[in-house]
């Protein structure tokens, strides 16, 4: 079990398959699924006016003003947290969060402490001197450090548009339905795609299954990678974000289930936390 949590810690995204070769329209821009449709997404994508990542008025009204699509009723209470989770998300990782920032996001309505525990005693144990305290916190705060610097960057956003965003909530029983297939066909992505490796889908999955409904929403948008980490001869690179939330009725907060990125603009993150 602790080898396991360990290896999710550290291998969280996880190499999709490649698209189909024949799928169909994207959700924006009309593009066919060829060759040359997939080059004319590209130069839409890098075509789109970005918006600078910054904590501030100008992203929270950019935020607050992507419109909601459902078929279920949200309350105030969910629609507030599913806001506040993207802008959180945004901010805590560009050039306007911070160490705590990010910890605080990771760390919004609470960990599992019982598995935080084996991880911290199983660090210990392997790696004196990795971790500075003893505390969910403290590991947190080793392990954001270590993805950051493995992947030779200080943040991930620098640019967002939301030109094409949409939040879509929705209810789901009986059998997981999967956000990857979705995110393949209509977000264009080019080759492989990388999606974090959850452990909460599987125990969704598993509720679904039981007879249980869960709530979720999905979205995406578009970012730009920082000046200072990308690649020299190609500049900084842009991609199709998606994401997908269940409501957690317990704690009244939003939780990742799956993340889908191009896997040329990294992005790591620690959502078995959440």
């Amino acid at each position: 079990m602790i080898a396991l949590a360990i290896r999710t810690l550290y291998f969280a995204l996880i190499a999709i398959a490649s698209m189909a070769a024949a799928e169909p329209k994207p959700q924006y821009g009309g593009f066919t699924s060829d060759s040359a449709g997939l080059q004319a997404h590209l130069d839409h994508v890098n075509s789109l006016a970005m918006m600078k990542v910054a904590a501030g008025d100008e992203l929270q009204q950019a935020v607050e003003a992507i419109s909601i699509k459902t078929d279920i009723a949200l309350t105030p209470e969910q629609e507030a947290d599913l806001r506040a989770w993207l802008y959180d998300f945004l901010v805590a990782f560009s050039a306007s969060g911070s160490d705590s920032l990010a910890i605080a996001f990771y760390m919004r309505g609470g960990v599992d402490h019982n598995l935080m525990r084996q991880v911290i005693d199983y660090m210990n144990s392997q790696r004196p001197g990795f971790l500075k305290g003893d505390t969910p916190k403290d590991l947190l705060q080793a392990m954001y450090r270590e993805t950051l610097d493995s992947n030779g960057r200080d943040y991930y956003f620098e640019n967002v548009s939301f030109l094409h965003s949409t939040f879509t909530v929705f209810a789901m029983q009986d059998e997981y339905a999967s956000y990857q297939d979705y995110a393949k066909t209509h977000g264009m992505i080019p080759g492989a795609v990388y999606s974090d490796g959850i452990p909460l889908q599987q125990a969704v999955a598993q509720q679904l299954q039981a007879g249980q409904q869960r709530v979720f929403a999905q979205f995406m948008f578009i970012d730009e990678e920082p000046e200072e980490s990308a690649d020299f001869e190609q500049g900084p690179r842009r991609t199709p974000c998606f994401f997908r939330l269940v409501w957690d009725p317990e704690w009244a907060v939003w939780r990742p289930v799956e993340a889908f990125f191009n896997s040329q603009v990294r992005h790591e993150f620690l959502f078995y936390a959440m």
